[in-house]
């Protein structure tokens, strides 16, 4: 069964659910608050071994469309 994320507009909680794809688009109780929470896409982060063995991301960095004038503000 997928994973899907959701966030809640009341409390701005943020947590998972394992649902069959039958309810993908139900709404989902908060667990905190108990509203209906709306669900949010989905990232991820991809990795491999480089040529020296460590790890890198692969797909170019996630910093390249962003539009902030500073990291302090990032989530990731």
């Amino acid at each position: 069964m997928p994973l899907y994320e959701y966030a809640c507009p009341s409390c701005e909680v943020k947590f998972e659910l394992i649902r069959p794809l039958s309810q993908a688009t139900e709404a989902a109780e908060c667990p905190s608050c108990l509203h209906n929470a709306e669900r949010v896409l989905s990232t991820f982060a991809c990795f491999t071994v480089d040529e020296s063995g460590l790890s890198a991301p692969l797909g170019g960095s996630p910093c390249a469309s962003c539009g902030a004038d500073s990291c302090d503000t990032c989530d990731l």
